[in-house]
């Protein structure tokens, strides 16, 4: 458990769409109204391609840095969900077929009396250790990862006796999984594990007839 200070929160989404511009990516705006709103600021949000190599490089310069970094995209059966994977072999972690999970990839299809294609299993595939997170509106579980101690947090934090530990959550992809999932799987996980020691304000001030430089004046003169 973390308290009293900085909660460091960084955000790595993934999806070849986003960065060809076919596709807004409305995660980073989702994800970081919502986390806010919690009480939780975003430190940095990064989006990547489709690659394994990418996608290790971002989680490990990010775990060098941040107590939770939130993954999106690449959960999926297809050849370009490589998210599960790469972030496995990253942390050196098997993968492991959970069953709760195959079974509700099972009832998916069946509930809808559609044959299951074959490729759909990798998606019960969960890296060692990994909670699952219930996605009710999708075949892909989320994931949860703690990763203690992480082996990619500057060492003088540990000598300095700070916490060195890290937690990945995995998200799928689409919006109308992401959301929900995020709602009632991860804001638990939230506040359980980094509870926050002071409550959090934010206010807006809206001004009309001024410019920018103006408002800047008036505001740092009182």
């Amino acid at each position: 458990m973390i308290q009293d200070r900085h909660i460091h929160i960084e955000i790595i989404n993934t999806g070849a769409e986003l960065l060809l511009g076919r596709v807004l990516n409305t995660h980073q705006q989702w994800l970081c109204r919502r986390l806010t709103d919690l009480g939780y600021e975003v430190s940095r949000q990064v989006c990547v391609n489709d690659d394994a190599n990418t996608i290790q490089t971002a989680v490990r310069e990010s775990f060098g840095r941040a107590d939770l970094v939130i993954a999106t995209g690449g959960l999926g059966p297809t050849s370009d969900d490589l998210t599960r994977d790469a972030i496995a072999a990253l942390l050196d972690r098997k993968l492991l077929l959970d069953e709760g999970a195959l079974a509700h990839i099972e009832g998916f299809f069946a509930s809808r009396k559609r044959p299951m294609p074959p490729g759909t299993r990798v998606q019960a595939m969960v890296p060692e250790g990994a909670r699952v997170l219930p996605n009710p509106n999708g075949t892909a579980p989320g994931l949860a990862i703690e990763v203690n101690p992480n082996p990619f947090r500057e060492s003088s934090r540990a000598s300095a006796g700070v916490s060195t530990k890290s937690w990945l959550v995995m998200l799928p992809g689409p919006p109308r999984e992401l959301r929900p999932m995020f709602d009632a799987s991860v804001v638990p996980l939230l506040q359980e594990g980094f509870p926050l020691p002071v409550k959090y304000i934010c206010r807006t001030f809206k001004t009309a007839g001024m410019g920018e430089s103006m408002v800047d004046i008036k505001s740092t003169s009182h």
